[in-house]
Order: C-alpha cells, then sequence, then structure tokens
C-alpha cells in the first residue's frame, strides 16, 4: 500500500512539475515578446532619426492620391488578420487541440512580422486582439497557450503605428480594428473584466498614443448629431483631406453598447463604434464587420455609405471563390491572411489588381 501511494504521489508531483514549467515556458515567452517589442522600437527611433527616406505611397495605390476625388468608402485595401500574432509553439497548439479542436490548433500555424514591417509593405489595415492585464492593455490571441505576439503592449503598438505615420506623413489612413476579448480567461489569473473605467482608459491611451494623427468618429459627426447623419448627408472625407490619419474602429460585441453609452454625443467618441451585419440600424453606424463574403449582402451595406470588413480566405485556406466574392462585394476592408508580409513558404501573395494594396472600389464607382 504504501508502495502504491509513494507511486501516487511521485506522478502527481511529476505532472505539478510539467505544469509548472509550462506556465514558466509560455510567461518566458510573453516576456520575451515584450523585450523585442521594446527592442524594436529603439531600433525604429534610430531607423528615423537618421537620414530616412519616405516609403513611396503611390506604389501601393492605383490611383493618383493627390489629384483624387475618392471617398474613403470608395477604396478598397487590403487588411491583415491577427496582425499581431506570431506562429506560436507546437505545444501551446497541443493543448489547444486538446481545449478546443485540432482543426483550430491547424489553423493557428501563421505569423506575421512587425506592424512597421506590414506598413512598409502597404497594408493599412490592422486587427488587433486586445485584453486587459494587470492594469495594463495587452495584445494576445489565446493567453498563455497561444500569446506569442509582436505588439504585446497595446501602447507601444499604437507608439510604433504613430512613429512610422510620423515619417510617412503621406500614407492612406490606417485603419485598426480592435477587438476586446474576455474568452480563455482562467489561462491567466492577472486577466481582468473590461468595464467603463478600462474603456475610457482605452479612450485616453488612444488620444495620448495618435495625437493630432487621430481621425476619430467624433471628427465624423462634426456638426450633426449623428454619424449616421454626416453619412447620409455628406458621405466620407475625400481621401486626399485623410492621408497621414490613424482610424480606430471598436470590433462590435458585448463592449459596444457600454462603449457607446460612455459618450452623450457622437461628437465625444474617439473610437468608431462597428455593428455586426446582422444588426446595422443603429445611428453610429459607419463600419459593418461582415467576415462571410456574400456580394448581395454586401453591395447593399456599402451603397448605404457604410465601410464593410469582410475576409478573403479563413483557417489558411486559400479559396478563389472567396477571395473573389470579397473583391466583387466592394467591400472596402479586405482581411487576409496571405498579405504582402505574409510568412509562409511557397505561397503567393494576395494582391489587388496587379500588385497593388489599395485600389479605387469599382463596384461603387464602376469604370466608365
Amino acid at each position: 500500500m504504501k508502495k502504491i501511494l509513494k507511486i501516487i504521489a511521485w506522478f502527481l508531483l511529476t505532472i505539478v512539475m510539467v505544469f509548472v514549467i509550462l506556465v514558466l515556458m509560455f510567461n518566458g515567452i510573453r516576456w520575451n515578446d515584450i523585450r523585442l517589442q521594446k527592442q524594436h522600437y529603439a531600433q525604429l527611433e534610430t531607423r528615423y532619426s537618421g537620414d530616412y527616406e519616405a516609403i513611396d505611397e503611390q506604389a501601393f495605390v492605383n490611383f493618383v492620391l493627390e489629384a483624387s476625388e475618392l471617398r474613403l468608402n470608395e477604396i478598397q485595401m487590403i487588411a491583415s488578420h491577427n496582425s499581431y500574432k506570431k506562429l506560436g509553439t507546437g505545444v501551446g497548439k497541443l493543448f489547444i487541440g486538446l481545449g478546443d479542436s485540432f482543426d483550430e490548433a491547424h489553423a493557428l500555424r501563421y505569423g506575421n512580422p512587425y506592424l512597421s514591417e506590414q506598413l512598409d509593405d502597404g497594408i493599412r489595415s490592422f486587427e488587433l486582439d486586445v485584453r486587459y492585464r494587470r492594469g495594463d492593455f495587452e495584445v494576445t490571441h489565446v493567453p498563455l497557450v497561444d500569446n506569442s505576439s509582436v505588439a504585446v503592449k497595446l501602447e507601444l503598438a499604437f507608439a510604433e503605428i504613430a512613429l512610422w505615420s510620423e515619417h510617412n506623413p503621406n500614407h492612406i489612413p490606417i485603419i485598426l480594428l480592435l477587438e476586446l476579448k474576455d474568452d480563455w480567461m482562467m489561462l491567466d489569473p492577472f486577466l481582468q473584466d473590461i468595464g467603463s473605467t478600462e474603456l475610457a482608459f482605452l479612450d485616453q491611451l488612444i488620444d495620448e498614443q495618435l495625437g493630432d494623427k487621430l481621425y476619430t468618429a467624433g471628427d465624423l459627426a462634426g456638426t450633426y448629431p449623428t454619424i449616421q447623419d454626416r453619412i447620409d448627408a455628406e458621405s466620407w472625407p475625400l481621401v486626399s483631406e485623410l492621408l497621414g490619419k490613424i482610424i480606430v474602429v471598436l470590433h462590435p460585441g458585448k463592449w459596444t453598447t457600454p462603449y457607446v453609452a460612455m459618450h452623450e454625443r457622437h461628437q465625444d467618441l474617439t473610437m468608431f463604434p462597428a455593428v455586426s451585419n446582422m444588426n446595422v440600424n443603429h445611428d453610429y453606424a459607419a463600419f459593418v464587420v461582415h467576415n462571410d463574403p456574400n456580394i448581395a449582402n454586401i453591395e447593399m451595406l456599402i451603397n448605404q455609405n457604410l465601410i464593410v470588413r469582410t475576409r478573403m480566405d479563413a483557417n489558411l485556406m486559400i479559396d478563389e471563390t472567396m477571395r473573389t466574392n470579397a473583391l466583387s462585394s466592394g467591400a472596402q476592408l479586405l482581411t487576409t491572411d496571405f498579405h504582402p508580409s505574409h510568412q509562409f513558404e511557397g505561397v503567393a501573395y494576395t494582391y489587388l489588381d496587379g500588385e497593388y494594396t489599395v485600389i479605387r472600389n469599382t463596384i461603387l464607382l464602376p469604370e466608365v
């Protein structure tokens, strides 16, 4: 009996030790990513303080930037999917497979370079999954087991984008889609709920880091009572008027209503509260998330002067029909894993109209 108890004790101790080692390993990945993010930002400061030549924005765009009469909703651009995500570890994917499904784990075999590198390659729209951890906003996919990120600290991610923008002032407006998350919180005891205080802090962070680069929902509303009133009356500003600007969009979800309720007037909104295609009837609707590239549905939305985000591919599968439908729908934000900064060997990049990342929206504005 003593021998059996001893074996059980050793077995339990081994499990505990393995668990501790794994937790330390996964946290080590996060700590190292934070170190690398800070190091990367310092390198950027050095790079830009030297003899830096701005990116040729016109090379990414199939219309003349300065002379264009196109409005923001009259262009289409490539957006990177989970723009912050690194490849992650095999052990982490094993845990995701066990906790969710191995199809889900298989679909996580992708990673992205730093945001500034993606900007250098012509990407003008990012998707960031945001969590609140120990009084700070962090960007990660699945806590602990798939936490490797090029932009762990959201504040520093904003700073990186703003720094790039400062030194490339003629760029197409950068659109950041922030998806607040509270799933898998049991994996990290330091994760915290996001309430009105945290949403106010997020607004403050955006204002502080992006400064005069920011084009807000309040800016769009202007003198109109609501955002929808402005869009109905005047549509969007010209792209040429928004060059060098950064737009932050709050992904539709449980935080949309509380966020809007915090602001008595639309003029006070910092982020654009996006809506789901399942419920677009809101007076703050300007951006719509419609991941399924249904041509008829999306055409109806863009004809109401709404900006739609859809997906060109999903689950690491290149689907030519899905890609064609996304482009043909006229959706303005075209999200893909296979953007010009992707890191898959032997897989072609997704471009628009040859090798552009931003194009004239010919669905809204057919060629004459």
